[in-house]
């Protein structure tokens, strides 16, 4: 099957006989006959109410850096949950990262803030300096200690690449990337002064800058909004988990106009980032809830974050667990495993990926039916206007739902079932895509990403669903609880509840679609998705 088309596109797909011989649309043709439900019924199911007091719960643990304190009591508190549940089982993974993770603010005990991290001063002679506020210190950076280092101010713009000769002993001040997405949106325009189409910084890709500035032996790299300080303090990105051999910090939109000026008169600074990395262990949490036979349906979220967003689909795959746990067991053809997943914050060892290879080397002995990958639920848009009290621009909220995109891969069976429910749900703002990224027919699968967690089951040919949102909240912190729309995520909670239940009876063969047939020509040496792998150290060379 190829479906070719551009990102941003919205397909339709019609919903009717779904596979050669005649199989229908799953559980609704045998509703009558066996009293499980065809779709989840809403008054049993989790309500707005429920999913928001779960994502406060979620987002009260704090900064979860992966492996953190923080981290460990979400995934402490996750487990109680989930035992609670009749009938489940619980396991952990566990494996050891280099994990990095703000130093405890002295004056408040235990807890770490990522926009304390970062600091920054200009210095006046060597001796007094004029402490300037940044937006805090950017993850994986390297720590410096309470002294910081220091060097001349050098604005390099993007159209500048990053040298020994321009940014040896420099602290570098580089603008964010803009990366401008394509407008996916449907229908009539409506009115807003925000830009229509605006990029997201979730596609901005810091690792170059940060690369080519600890291979120049840069003393430090300042990153530079267009926005104020206030809205993206603490923003948690680049997530690669790649520890970076040079100091870095964010600078909102006011700062980063004075620091050029300074840049401009030669002037010197200290940056500090106030951070600690050593070893640590992590897990993946799986809980598992049988069904009448062993091949399993797996329904994944990752557990790390560092805001309302990031990751509120805990709170979303709780409710389905304790859902669908509530159903007569006839009403549970396969059984369901729930993989909250770790390091996503820290992606060169990244519990999904890790748990999706051990499904590859499994999947040919009919063990798995497919994956659902779900993420960043109910978010509202938001979208930078210029400013009218000063340089650059500031976040809104549109008053819209963030666009979020649902996928589904190389399987009619799969992208009907979901079409049919998205369609039923009628959450707008809202497309049912066959990958992110422009289709390749000469390799297999001909989509590689769905945009997140759902890539690396897509990448290793399992069958897969997922869905996914990149709101500038996403690693954001200050939108806090006004970034979801609980009853948006309602919605598509129930939306996928409702893509189980349509195929959790269907044939496994039905489910598969072309990926048997792609397993096959990738282990007869077709070519296949690249390695997107990333090294926990930054190389030097």
């Amino acid at each position: 099957m190829r479906w070719p088309v551009a990102v941003g596109a919205v397909i339709s797909l019609a919903v009717g006989s779904l596979i050669a011989g005649g199989t229908s649309a799953g559980r609704s043709g045998r509703a009558l006959s066996t009293g499980c439900p065809a779709r989840v019924d809403a008054s049993a199911f989790a309500d707005a109410g429920e999913l928001e007091r779960l994502n406060a719960r979620i987002a009260g643990f704090g900064l979860r850096t992966t492996a953190s304190p923080a981290h460990d009591r979400l995934l402490r508190w996750l487990e109680g949950r989930l035992k609670r549940i009749p009938g489940m089982s619980v396991r952990s993974d566990s494996y050891v990262i280099r994990r990095w993770q703000p130093t405890p603010k002295a004056a408040t005990g235990p807890g770490r803030d990522l926009g304390e991290a970062g600091r920054l001063a200009v210095l006046n002679g060597g001796r007094a300096s004029v402490r300037v506020a940044t937006a805090g210190a950017v993850p994986y950076s390297r720590p410096t200690g309470a002294a910081g280092r220091t060097g001349r101010l050098k604005y390099l713009p993007r159209d500048r690449s990053i040298t020994a000769a321009n940014a040896r002993g420099r602290i570098v001040i580089r603008d964010v990337p803009d990366t401008p997405i394509p407008n996916a949106r449907s229908g009539p325009p409506r009115k807003t002064r925000a830009a229509e189409g605006s990029g997201r910084p979730y596609t901005a890709n810091f690792g170059p800058d940060l690369l080519a500035a600890g291979r120049a032996g840069a003393a430090g790299v300042v990153f530079a909004w267009d926005v104020p300080a206030g809205q993206v303090r603490g923003y948690f990105d680049p997530h690669q988990g790649t520890h970076w051999a040079v100091p870095a910090v964010w600078a909102g939109v006011d700062e980063a106009v004075l620091l050029k000026r300074m840049a401009a008169r030669g002037r010197t600074a200290r940056i500090t980032v106030l951070a600690e990395a050593d070893d640590a262990s992590t897990r993946n949490l799986i809980a598992t809830l049988p069904g009448r036979g062993g091949e399993r349906i797996v329904v994944n979220t990752n557990t790390d974050g560092n805001t309302w967003v990031q990751e509120n689909g805990n709170a979303a795959v709780l409710a389905l667990a304790r859902y669908l746990a509530a159903l007569p067991a006839r009403c549970r053809p396969r059984t369901y495993e729930f993989v909250f997943s770790t390091a996503h914050l820290h992606m060169s060892k990244e519990g999904a990926e890790r748990h999706a290879r051990r499904l590859d080397s499994r999947y040919d002995s009919g063990s798995v039916a497919f994956v659902f990958a779900v993420e960043h639920l109910g978010t509202r848009e938001i979208l930078p206007v210029d400013r009218t009290d000063g340089p650059g621009r500031r976040l809104v909220f549109t008053g819209r739902g963030e666009p979020y995109g649902w996928f589904a891969g190389e399987s009619r069976v799969l992208a009907q079932a979901l079409k049919k429910a998205v369609d039923a749900r009628g959450v707008p703002q809202t497309m049912v895509l066959p990958g992110l990224d422009p289709p390749d027919a000469s390799r297999v699968p001909v989509h590689c990403s769905f945009g997140g967690l759902g890539t690396a089951y897509q990448r290793r040919l399992i069958p897969t669903l997922a869905g996914v949102s990149g709101p500038w909240s996403l690693w954001a912190p200050s939108f806090g609880r006004r970034a979801i729309d609980f009853h948006r995520m309602h919605a598509q909670t129930l939306t996928v509840g409702d893509t189980l239940l349509a195929l959790d009876d269907l044939p496994r063969a039905a489910l598969a679609g072309e990926y048997p047939a792609e397993r096959a020509r990738r282990a007869a040496g077709n070519p296949t998705c690249p390695a997107e792998t990333y090294p926990e150290q930054a190389p030097m060379r």
